[in-house]
């Protein structure tokens, strides 16, 4: 069967996401409180990263590399990069000023998930599979834009929304990497399902676990200054 157009749709898809995240993250490096040199070095560095990877997927998949531990071995080595980054006190500091409603609202390109749903109804893919992980994803993609205008308009309970909204996403990424072991992980690790799992998924990963992170940080930063203004009214 003819992928071509589902091929296009999906390099176009990540390689549009990819340039607006790269985008977003060389302007929080720009307001960021870290040096000169250390601004311009995360903006090649993750430039050249999402072109080597993005590059690297499908001339890997042609090659047949991700049939066996591809895949696996793909988001184990995004999510170990991905923790480690969390030693670096420059990168803390680059991700404390990340503004939440843009780290939750670039998750919109989780609606490229649809793949699954079209590649189920041309029969390439198995139903047990594809639905949950297509429903999933477009649902996530579809309301990663309310949920991060909610935030920024700092709507009631804006933060249980946003980390609702992250843990559904994070569990659906689960969901559906079990299920494509337990169906048939051959049919998503070849051209063009294998840009989702071994591009698109690693990265949604990480940035849901950097979106807790925040949720916790934003949480303890209010309950800080909530306790200090307690303290100073009652010194008065």
């Amino acid at each position: 069967m003819d992928t071509t157009m589902e091929t296009w749709i999906l390099v176009v898809g990540q390689f549009g996401s990819s340039l607006f995240l790269w985008i977003g993250i060389a302007l929080v490096a720009s307001r960021a409180p870290i040096s000169a040199f250390q601004k311009r070095f995360i903006q090649i560095f993750t430039a050249l990263l999402f072109l080597v990877w993005f590059a690297a997927t499908p001339l890997l998949a042609s090659r047949g590399l991700f049939l066996g531990i591809g895949i696996p071995l793909a988001l184990v080595l995004t999510l170990l990069f991905g923790f480690v980054l969390m030693f670096s006190s420059t990168f803390r500091k680059l991700l404390a000023v990340t503004p939440m409603h843009w780290i939750i609202g670039i998750q919109v390109f989780r609606m490229l998930g649809i793949m699954w749903l079209i590649g189920y109804a041309q029969g390439q893919l198995p139903g047990l599979f594809a639905l949950p992980a297509g429903i999933g994803d477009t649902l996530t993609g579809l309301t990663a834009p309310l949920v991060a205008y909610w935030y920024y308009k700092q709507g009631k309970g804006a933060r249980l929304i946003a980390f609702i909204w992250c843990l559904f996403g994070t569990l659906d990424l689960l969901n559906a990497i079990t299920l494509a072991n337990l169906t048939n992980p051959a049919l998503v690790a070849v051209l063009p399902f294998v840009l989702i799992p071994a591009f698109g998924v690693p990265r949604s990963l990480v940035l849901h676990g950097y979106t807790f992170w925040l949720l916790a940080k934003r949480r303890t930063e209010k309950a800080i200054q909530f306790s200090r203004g307690m303290a100073k009214e009652s010194t008065v």
